[in-house]
């Protein structure tokens, strides 16, 4: 394995890839054919930054109609991009995307990537250049519901504006909510590259995977299910058909993995965009998990471990395996069917010895992990059960790594089970091998008895002490 197959995705995780080429952008260069309106976007691949520069020219040919000032003494320009910023916030009057207390800790993750993802595309439009408009453009564009701020509703429908400029600025809107809309699921949104072809105007081609998305975030909850579809239907809308959704993807211009392996405080359901393909044999993959569905996998026995009182457990245990600096990800020696792919986690121990646990599984059960709650601003700490345990059986880290792949480990005995561990590359593999239903993740610095405060209420209680630190949504591995 040599360098030019490595792509490293953190600090202490790499990408072992068939062929380190990195995909670029066009940005619709290469498409000369004439548009078939008076504004479109040519066919190609996208950054973001780049697809609102190409939305310029509607706002522009709007603001050169409505001339320097608005209403309001402030540029036309200004005030619309004002309003651009109330429609992209999560807050205010005029949002497009607004979600009701009390949120879950899955609307709340993708209420604030809204509001992050929404803040730089109107910096960037503020960034964007005035000179491209056209004096005569002229399109008709139906009415999204997309709201003005008062003032600009004066200026939209005063005596200095036309007919025709609120259609332009309509589609000015619904563009930018479009994009911010589809760049939900990725946590390096800026980074993403897009294809664009022409069976649609700009991005609307995704009207129909984004309603259903938003309904299933407006009504119920986000599930990494929804995220990964989203995702698929845009840089990949031939995978939407594959056998299984998986939790990952290739497609012709990247790969989209699960974003708690680029490191620091992980997320809940986001994703991440690498600018490389793990497989150049085939261009769009599936990326599945080894047990597609985790209740009906075989379970064995946990190894043994050894029971200890809690009182002799004051500090985290002394663990003298870790991994050897970095783990890689690659594909399995086995494929599934058609497009799906299995990927792996290998890790050399210091110990020499080496292992490797179903990446799918890994996030699968980070995601399904539980953390100890922490103060609020207020100081107190939300939760109804009080109960405590007075015992603990403490098992090698290296005994759940070394088991069979092919079940995943739980215990009839039920049972408080404590996995020592301080390499937050071992923590993450142990969550692979764990039947994910009641695991926690505790810091090292904590004591072992917070772990009681978290989880579900009934035995057996997996819990990884150290590996992890407070912060993100599911811990901080570094």
């Amino acid at each position: 394995m040599t360098a030019s197959n490595i792509y490293r995705l953190s600090d202490f995780v790499t990408l072992r890839v068939t062929h380190h080429k990195k995909p670029t952008a066009d940005n619709g260069s290469r498409d000369i054919q004439p548009l078939r309106e008076a504004w479109g976007l040519r066919a190609g691949i996208y950054t973001p930054k780049k697809l609102v520069d190409h939305f310029a020219p509607l706002l522009n040919t709007v603001v050169f109609h409505l001339g320097d000032k608005s209403l309001a003494g402030k540029p036309a320009r200004t005030c619309l991009l004002d309003n651009l910023a109330a429609n992209l916030a999560t807050n205010t009057r005029e949002a497009t995307l607004r979600l009701s207390e009390p949120l879950d800790v899955s609307r709340r993750e993708m209420n604030n990537q809204a509001a992050r993802i929404g803040e730089a595309l109107v910096e960037w439009a503020r960034e964007s250049s005035t000179q491209s408009f056209d004096p005569d453009m002229y399109l008709r564009s139906p009415c999204e519901g997309h709201l003005l701020t008062p003032s600009n509703v004066d200026l939209m429908f005063g005596d200095r504006s036309q007919p025709h400029l609120m259609q332009l600025f309509n589609e000015y809107m619904h563009q930018m909510v479009l994009l911010r809309d589809a760049l939900l699921p990725f946590q390096n949104y800026q980074d993403v590259l897009i294809p664009v072809g022409r069976k649609a105007r700009g991005i609307r081609h995704l009207e129909s995977a984004r309603s259903q998305f938003l309904a299933d975030l407006l009504t119920r909850h986000t599930t990494q299910r929804n995220v990964v579809t989203f995702a698929k239907a845009f840089l990949a809308p031939g995978l939407l058909h594959s056998e299984s959704v998986g939790y990952g993807f290739q497609y012709a211009h990247g790969t989209v993995l699960p974003a708690f392996l680029s490191g620091g405080p992980t997320p809940l359901h986001l994703l991440q965009y690498v600018p490389v393909r793990i497989d150049h044999t085939k261009t769009d993959i599936v990326f599945d998990y080894r047990f597609e569905d985790y209740y009906a996998a075989r379970r064995t026995e946990l190894p043994t471990g050894i029971n200890r009182a809690l009182s002799d457990l004051a500090r985290l245990p002394v663990q003298g395996v870790t991994a050897r600096k970095e783990a890689t990800v690659a594909m399995a020696g086995h494929l599934k069917s058609g497009e799906n792919r299995i990927l792996e986690m290998c890790l050399a121990l210091s110990n020499g010895k080496c292992v490797s646990v179903d990446l799918g599984q890994i996030a699968r059960g980070h995601r399904y992990s539980y953390t100890i709650e922490y103060p609020t601003a207020n100081g107190s700490i939300h939760t109804n059960r009080a109960r405590s345990f007075h015992s603990a059986v403490i098992h090698d880290p290296v005994d759940i790594l070394e088991a069979a792949g092919t079940s995943l480990l739980t215990t009839k005995e039920g049972g408080v089970h404590v996995i020592p561990t301080q390499d937050p590359l071992v923590a993450l593999a142990i969550l692979g091998k764990l039947y994910p239903e009641n695991v926690v993740l505790l810091p090292s610095e904590e004591e072992l008895e917070e772990a009681d405060k978290a989880g579900k209420g009934f035995e057996p209680k997996f819990v990884i002490w150290g590996g992890s630190r407070p912060g993100g949504i599911k811990g901080v591995f570094h």
